[in-house]
């Protein structure tokens, strides 16, 4: 629940933001800030960084692999994440600003909050990792094990 992106709108019919209880931000401005936000500022953060040839590189290939997998995603799964932003709906309607501050504080370059999601998601997956090859260790084991038993009988 990482990346919300609104590029999954042309996976389901959009709903009309006059329905619910009102609007932070008109439907116009919201398209063009995500576009500006999400894609336009990351992308000249990632040529500046392949320029470069700074670190950096690795963390905008991280926030575009995301980009790329939480669009797919949230094709499916977004209904799951508007649950709670249907019952603010009644009163403002809310969605789609939060998705911009999520992903501003995500590119934005005093914020980076893309670095802090990328070190605790290497963390974790360092101590995951560490876990799967002693589960898989352990099962090679005991495959070995009811091989040579078979063998020997």
């Amino acid at each position: 629940a990482f990346l919300v992106t609104a590029t999954s709108a042309h996976c389901r019919p959009e709903t009309s933001r006059v329905e619910s209880g009102g609007a932070m931000l008109p439907y116009f401005l919201i398209l063009p800030l995500w576009v500006a936000v999400a894609v336009l500022l990351p992308l000249a953060q990632t040529l500046h960084a392949l320029q470069a040839k700074s670190d950096d590189r690795k963390t905008w290939l991280f926030y575009w692999l995301c980009f790329a997998a939480s669009s797919s995603v949230l094709c499916y799964v977004e209904w799951i994440i508007r649950i709670p932003f249907f019952v603010l709906a009644f009163y403002v309607d809310l969605y789609y600003e939060a998705q911009l501050c999520l992903v501003l504080w995500l590119v934005a370059p005093r914020l980076h909050g893309i670095k802090a999601v990328q070190a605790h998601l290497e963390c974790d997956a360092s101590a995951l990792g560490g876990m799967g090859l002693d589960i898989v260790r352990e099962q090679a084991l005991r495959l070995r094990e009811l091989a040579l038993g078979s063998k020997a009988d």
